[in-house]
């Protein structure tokens, strides 16, 4: 095999191997030896070399060094192959399926590896060392980017969304944005991409300091506008969460009170509790805004009549012109509920929705757009 020059001192040209040396390559007990000649081989294939026949005997030497028992020996085969091109996929894989010290200059570096090859390799392990390596990558698609922002920790994400050649979806940023909000340094990270999506940023200003949020307005020439309407909508999510979260009486009672008195406890907000079959929040808020007890305010939110629900509904100070609508809301979340529809389940706003229209046939009822909407939103 013609590699041109020796064994003996350091060469930047290729090694001359006979077949004497290519066995005592692969039979020599020193690791040291091996773990040199490897390197020098895996060089020379890496600078291209080797012509053709020499490509293909060394290439069959690396599939025999892959399963060298001396760890030192595979990792220099690694570090020496991992920017190849022309390494054949087999052998890439080996190397991959390796221990870490092998492993990981394959999975940061090597341009072998197909999106379909890293997603396989994420999906058969939880090594964050292993995403992390791979969120270094020089370039990253975003299907490739999303599963490492699913199966990553914080570190990983960190080093994905410090990585310029990464492509991240707005998906991406909106669910790390959400559940790491609280962690400075991610929330820095992603202000410091080259390019975020519009509604990103109007999230990401909630969240983080004054400063960086002024920086972000004028980057991305953000009317104050649309920041109040995303802080709002964001402000108003947050708090139907905790509706939905608050189980006892007491507890939704002093939900509503807070709401009230920090001048939140808008309409929409009552009616999103309706939607949510959330009986207890809606009567109480009628109830606080009635300035009556709770426990009329049930009877009256109860009477299958005209006058008990439309007297507190108008007391309430709840929109006139939505009333008729509203009715029918009420009407079918009782139905629901008297089915024992559970408002968990997920089809439970499919169920409004089709009521909504299946009724709205019969009788045309003004604003149900609006109630539709709300039900929608809600379920998200």
């Amino acid at each position: 095999m013609n590699l041109s020059g020796n064994f003996s001192g350091t060469v930047n040209i290729p090694i001359i191997l006979t077949e004497d040396e290519v066995r005592g390559l692969l039979d020599d007990k020193t690791s040291e030896t091996r773990a040199d000649i490897t390197g020098r081989i895996a060089a020379s294939y890496s600078k291209i070399l080797l012509n053709e026949e020499e490509r293909k005997i060394a290439e069959q030497i690396f599939r025999l060094l892959v399963r060298d028992t001396e760890i030192k020996v595979r990792t220099s085969l690694a570090q020496n192959l991992k920017e190849s091109a022309l390494i054949p996929k087999d052998i890439v894989m080996s190397m991959v399926n390796d221990i870490n010290e092998v492993a990981l200059p394959m999975l940061e570096y090597s341009q072998v590896l197909s999106d379909t090859d890293l997603l396989d390799i994420m999906y058969a392990t939880k090594e964050n060392e292993r995403f992390l390596a791979i969120s270094k990558r020089e370039t990253l698609s975003e299907v490739v980017s999303d599963t490492l922002a699913h199966r990553g920790n914080e570190e990983v994400l960190g080093s994905l969304l410090n990585n310029k050649g990464a492509a991240i979806s707005e998906n991406i940023f909106t669910k790390i944005i959400e559940t790491h909000k609280d962690n400075p340094v991610l929330m820095e990270a992603i202000t410091n991409r080259p390019r975020l999506p519009i509604s990103s940023v109007e999230k990401l200003v909630n969240v983080v300091s004054a400063n960086i949020g002024e920086s972000l307005k004028k980057k991305y020439k953000l009317p104050d506008e649309s920041i109040q309407k995303e802080i709002e909508k964001n402000r108003e999510s947050e708090t139907l969460n905790l509706v939905r979260n608050a189980h006892s009486h007491d507890d939704v009672g002093a939900l509503i009170n807070h709401l009230r008195d920090a001048d939140r406890l808008s309409p929409s907000m009552i009616l999103s509790a309706l939607c949510q079959g959330n009986f207890d929040f809606f009567e109480s808020s009628l109830a606080l805004l009635s300035n009556i007890q709770v426990e009329n305010a049930r009877k009256l939110i109860a009477d299958r009549g005209e006058l008990g629900f439309r007297a507190i509904y108008n007391k309430s100070g709840l929109p006139d012109a939505m009333f008729p609508a509203v009715k029918l809301l009420l009407r079918i979340v009782r139905e629901l509920d008297n089915e024992g529809e559970s408002n968990t389940s997920s089809q439970y706003s499919n169920r409004i929705v089709e009521r909504i229209s299946q009724y709205s046939e019969e009788t045309p009822v003004e604003n149900l757009s609006y109630i539709i909407a709300l039900v929608r939103r809600v379920a998200q």
